[in-house]
């Protein structure tokens, strides 16, 4: 298993939050719920201490359902659910809780269900803002690629009575966010030349997370999925290599300055 893997494995157990904003909903939480009391009707300060109450919770869960569910990344139930079980678990929830391999696995899988939640989404995003006609395809063509290994995973899991959206991948999202900056390029030549970097970026950490559980998978004796997680790499690494092929012609455009002109502009 990959230093990167281990990496995501461990730390995406901490949530959708980061430290600023946990510790910016605790405080925020605080002052709401000190707030309360002093003043207004009773109805008020039960309404604003609920609300105070459930901005600390949120902050000390490291997870926000609401989050989630803004960002695809989990239904607003699961995501709910996926709170209030961090919240119950306190102190329980990090590496500690990993206790064979079994659970090690599950929890890959999770991850990359939320990775795949999460580069579906910005597939997606991605494709409305470029101009190049051979990318678009393949974003399209890899959109439909990901939401079907989305299904995949989420089979796997619900088969095995786990949930899919157990963990959210933060590994994928901070990616994710380098490339959605990289989106914000003005020039569009240099704007797709960098969006293909990125997304190989993101490639490579999916083969790596997806041989990884699929060695996992093959050792603890569930082979259908082993090959379908080995699949998964598979398919990755061809899209790199398109990616790769693409980059060919759009670097040099790039690094020219020339912008790419459309093909029905050449009629008139």
């Amino acid at each position: 298993m990959s230093f990167g893997m281990q990496r995501s494995v461990y730390s995406t157990r901490f949530g959708n939050l980061t430290q600023r904003e946990r510790w910016i909903s605790t405080l925020a939480g605080l002052g709401v719920t000190l707030g309360a009391f002093p003043r207004g009707s009773l109805l008020r300060r039960v309404a604003l201490a609920a609300g105070g109450v459930a901005l600390i919770a949120r902050g000390l869960a490291g997870y926000c359902g609401m989050k989630a569910a803004l960002t695809r990344q989990a239904t607003l139930r699961d995501g709910m659910r996926e709170q209030w079980q961090r919240l119950r678990a306190g102190a329980r929830v990090g590496a500690g809780g990993i206790d064979s391999m079994e659970t090690l696995y599950v929890e890959e899988l999770q991850e990359l269900a939320s990775s795949a939640a999460q580069l579906e989404a910005l597939t997606l995003d991605l494709e409305r803002g470029i101009e190049d006609p051979a990318l678009v395809r393949k974003l399209r063509s890899y959109a439909t690629l990901i939401r079907s290994r989305r299904q995949d995973l989420e089979r796997f899991l619900n088969t095995s009575g786990r949930r899919a959206y157990g963990h959210f991948d933060q590994a994928m999202r901070a990616l994710a966010e380098e490339t959605r900056k990289m989106a914000r390029i003005r020039a569009a030549a240099v704007r797709e030349a960098a969006l293909v970097d990125s997304l190989q970026r993101l490639l490579h950490y999916q083969i790596a997370a997806c041989g990884s559980a699929a060695a996992h998978a093959q050792a603890l004796g569930h082979q259908e999925t082993a090959a379908r997680l080995a699949e998964f790499s598979e398919r990755d690494k061809a899209f790199d290599a398109e990616l790769s092929e693409i980059a060919k012609e759009l670097n040099p455009r790039a690094a020219s300055g020339r912008r790419y002109v459309r093909a029905e502009t050449h009629a008139h």
